[in-house]
């Protein structure tokens, strides 16, 4: 099960289909519907692509036996594009994604995250709303229904998934779990830049 369309998580699936068989069930990811679009790039001789409501994901979950997730990149207000794997081994990912995590832990199944390292954050959430950035309202609740003025609705963009939730982190250089993240982040970049990074956002 994956949700969203992530190019990373797309290259992954297709890779995995040189060599055998199998179905991928993907969350529509209303009201953007990346899903049908990652469904319609799937579709091929080895994948069978299924698109499902996000409501369903509960009730489909005893049927999956991995989940695939990808990142999700936002822009802050510092005007910084990020992808992220936060330093805790969390993850910014596509609205929804928090539910199909809970889902998996919920029924045991093994949660992947497929980001190259150039996604990885020095950055520890503090706050689960801190990343989040909402969209405009009215493609779930239109503006024109008469009772707009008397309820309040959030469209979230992306949701923050805890280390928890996470099994692996799959990049390059092979999987590491949510715990290796921080040594990840040392090994690869330059402690000045990160502290740099750090005092801009603040």
């Amino acid at each position: 099960m994956t949700c969203g369309h992530s190019k990373t998580v797309e290259m992954y699936l297709k890779s995995a289909a040189r060599k055998r068989r199998f179905m991928v069930i993907i969350t529509e990811s209303a009201p953007s519907y990346k899903g049908h679009d990652l469904a319609k790039s799937l579709s091929g001789p080895n994948i069978e692509a299924i698109v499902i409501p996000d409501a369903a994901v509960f009730a489909m979950m005893s049927r999956v036996n991995k989940v695939i997730l990808g990142t999700h990149t936002i822009l802050n207000m510092a005007i910084y594009v990020f992808s992220i794997v936060m330093a805790n081994g969390g993850l910014i990912s596509d609205a929804g994604t928090q539910m199909i995590a809970t889902a998996a832990k919920y029924h045991s199944i093994p949660v992947v995250v497929c980001a190259g390292l150039y996604k990885l954050s020095p950055i520890f959430p503090f706050d689960q709303d801190r990343f989040n950035t909402l969209e405009s309202p009215d493609g779930i609740f239109p503006y024109k229904d008469e009772i707009v003025d008397q309820i309040d609705v959030l469209n979230p963009s992306c949701d923050y998934v805890g280390p928890e939730l996470v099994d692996i982190i799959v990049d390059h250089l092979g999987g590491h779990l949510p715990s290796y993240v921080y040594r990840l982040l040392q090994e690869n970049y330059n402690i000045q830049d990160i502290m740099l990074l750090k005092e801009q956002l603040i």
